[in-house]
């Protein structure tokens, strides 16, 4: 069963993990070779300029080019997008999302999951 038939028929992932799980599948359905490093977006979002910042700071630390934008009328909160070149598979996207939570949680924001390129 494919992505928008779970949608259609009221299948849509109810954990993170199970989100996470079908998006990793979607790739790997899609042809994506999942041992080669690609280009992976994650979404974290905060309250206040302060938490943003402190957190893209750390996360940049490791490796990821983040961008930090203010609110605005579509996003009332302060947003961060890392992004990088990473392997994504069953094993590195429970890291990453452990990770980035624990990241969010430090600094008062949320992590809003995350996106993979099908090709490297």
């Amino acid at each position: 069963m494919g992505f928008l038939d779970r949608i259609r028929n009221k299948g849509a992932p109810t954990t993170t993990e199970e989100a996470d799980d079908l998006l990793v599948r979607q790739l790997a359905g899609l042809g994506a070779d999942l041992s080669q490093p690609r280009h992976v977006l994650h979404f974290l979002y905060f309250g206040d300029e302060s938490g943003a910042t402190a957190a893209a700071d750390d996360i940049g630390k490791a490796g990821y080019e983040t961008t930090v934008t203010a609110p605005d009328d579509t996003t009332p909160q302060w947003s961060v997008r890392a992004e990088a070149h990473r392997v994504v598979d069953g094993s590195t996207v429970a890291a990453f999302r452990a990770w980035f939570e624990r990241i969010a949680g430090e600094h008062g924001g949320e992590y809003d999951g995350w996106e993979a390129a099908a090709e490297p």
